[in-house]
């Protein structure tokens, strides 16, 4: 019994001992914001998810689809503190059901403002995008249906640890329109939510 009762002993300290030493690993990280140096550039990173939906003004047509979506976006820090954010940004999505899945690309500019020392960062832009046309009656055929217009888009980003977080964003794309002659009589309209998980470092 005296074994036992040793070994029961020895258990308990090795677990107790392990939750230390993980209570002691979670308490030493970093948990601050990115730090933000004398340089005024930045960049960040950005892989995640995104769910349009697509419908023509005439609301006869509709479509919603999700997609993995990376961007990168380069930029300056200006201010005394750094506070005021202006950049470009460049992004993709691709999804799957072949011609009818949700494939795009886009491209603009953005204003932001770092909050709370830079806890959370907000950005409001504009910029441009190129998309396919989910039509399902012609995914046997050949052709492809793209679409494109202006749009503008407001993020936020919440910093968790050094520059690591998560954004969440939203697009509204405006009278998109199509090359194509028999669709040039159309416009859609299209909303988009982003969720990623971003990175942003400054001074660079």
């Amino acid at each position: 019994m005296k074994i036992f009762g040793d070994n029961e002993v020895n258990l308990k300290n090795i677990v107790a001992s392990g939750f230390l030493l993980i209570g002691c690993g979670v308490y030493a990280l970093d948990f601050s914001p990115a730090p933000v140096g004398s340089k005024r550039g930045f960049a960040s990173l950005h892989i995640g998810g995104t769910y349009a939906i697509t419908q023509n003004t005439s609301r006869d047509y509709k479509s919603e689809r999700g997609a993995v979506i990376f961007g990168i976006k380069r930029g300056l820090a200006l201010g005394q503190q750094r506070k005021m954010l202006l950049n470009a940004w460049l992004d993709g999505s691709a999804g799957k059901e072949n011609r009818n899945g949700l494939y795009g690309f886009s491209l603009g500019g953005q204003v932001g403002y770092r909050l709370f020392n830079g806890r959370i960062i907000a950005h409001l832009g504009g910029g441009f995008e190129l998309q396919n046309l989910a039509i399902p009656e012609i995914s046997t055929q050949r052709n492809q249906y793209s679409i494109y217009g202006g749009l503008v888009n407001a993020e936020i980003f919440l910093d968790i640890a050094k520059g690591y977080g998560l954004s969440v964003g939203y697009r509204r794309g405006f009278r998109y329109q199509s090359g194509k002659s028999e669709l040039n009589h159309m416009r859609f309209n299209n909303d988009v939510f982003i969720v990623s998980f971003s990175y942003y470092a400054f001074s660079i």
